[in-house]
């Protein structure tokens, strides 16, 4: 039983999340710092709150009191989160900390008692506290969302109306065990997880090449690519992204299409990636670098960061729904959603990171 409780808290934090992550995607970042009125929380000033208490309550959760002397709780509902980058990265933060906490408990651990406020729980009682805190302030979140998209609000549950249709689909499967959430995460590449992860693959593969020498930047075997060219490689791509992205979606439909399947998950994608290369596949011309020298890699490393808030900056415009919804063709996997063109933009930048490092070792 122990056991399965773990799993199962787990996954239904996981949902609220995601729940929160679908919400801010549905928002304009003016609106995530609306409040109704004075009383009133924000968006923005939630997600602090619930950082603030996560960080607080997670933080060395078995050996010390829940709330901290570091804490400041009042300063958590000020209104002054002041981008959506603050709020996701103070977001992340807290979910962090809360999963790492999780994934070190083991079933001897839940009649532990740890402390909140010097009243003891057991570890058992301390994350159903959490459990029903938690998704009482993702509530609110999708409450404003709701308010703010009006009949514009994609829904993030059984859609009004079609509650027969979900239930005929369940009843129609056999008896079985199951969490309530088996399925919900197929595409838990939300907008805030892609963008964080661009920044991550990015900022990692700039770091290589910044640390690299002159002599190694231009290393390379005949026939193949330095890692400036690399870097000039990876920038055609982001370049190519960042202008789909900012495209209207009637002028994405026009030119490229809609999907008729679901997108593929990173590993799905990242199998179809690495089989296509085995195949020995060839960049079109427009992909391919010049010949570069070690000069010019400070121009490169200044240009990276703009294409890619650039790209970022489109990607924000862009809803849950319609990236799953809509075609973006990719010259050697084929037709992509633009989910996964953006999930191919991440692994890529990864793949020629680990290039580079090959040929400069």
């Amino acid at each position: 039983m122990s056991v399965g409780y773990l799993d199962s808290v787990r996954k239904q934090f996981a949902y609220y999340k995601l729940l929160g992550e679908k919400t801010f995607a549905q928002l304009a970042d003016d609106e995530l710092h609306w409040q109704h009125n004075e009383d009133t929380n924000s968006v923005a000033t939630i997600v602090k709150h619930l950082a603030g208490n996560m960080r607080s309550r997670w933080t060395d959760f078995l050996t010390s009191d829940g709330e901290k002397e570091w804490r400041d709780r009042e300063a958590e509902f000020e209104n002054d989160l002041g981008t959506r980058e603050a709020m996701v990265a103070k977001w992340e933060e807290g979910w962090a900390c809360l999963f790492s906490a999780l994934d070190g408990l083991t079933e001897a651990d839940l009649e532990r008692i740890i402390y909140i406020r010097n009243q003891g729980h057991t570890v058992m009682e301390a994350i159903n506290r959490q459990l029903a805190h938690y998704p009482y302030h993702v509530g609110q979140i999708v409450h404003i969302g709701k308010m703010l998209r009006g009949e514009a609000w994609q829904s993030l549950s059984i859609p009004r109306g079609r509650s027969a249709d979900h239930n005929a689909e369940k009843f129609n499967q056999p008896k079985h065990r199951g969490h309530f959430t088996d399925g919900v995460f197929a595409h838990a590449h939300t907008i805030p997880l892609l963008l964080a992860q661009l920044n991550e693959a990015h900022n990692d593969l700039w770091r290589t090449v910044r640390e690299l020498t002159e002599a190694q930047r231009v290393k390379a075997v005949p026939g193949k690519w330095n890692a400036l060219q690399h870097l000039e490689h990876i920038h055609f791509g982001v370049k190519a992204m960042a202008g789909y992205l900012a495209l209207p979606k009637s002028a994405v439909e026009e030119k490229f299409g809609r999907m008729d399947r679901p997108s593929m998950d990173m590993a799905e994608l990242t199998a179809r990636y690495y089989d296509r290369l085995a195949q020995g596949v060839v960049p079109p011309d427009r992909f391919v670098p010049r010949a570069i020298v070690a000069d010019e890699a400070p121009r490169l490393l200044s240009e990276g960061p703009t294409l890619l808030e650039r790209m970022s900056g489109g990607l924000a415009q862009w809803t849950e729904a319609e990236l799953d919804r809509y075609m973006c063709p990719h010259p050697a996997m084929g037709p992509l959603t633009a989910r996964e063109m953006v999930m191919f933009t991440v692994l890529h930048a990864q793949h020629h990171m680990r290039s580079i490092q090959r040929i400069t070792a």
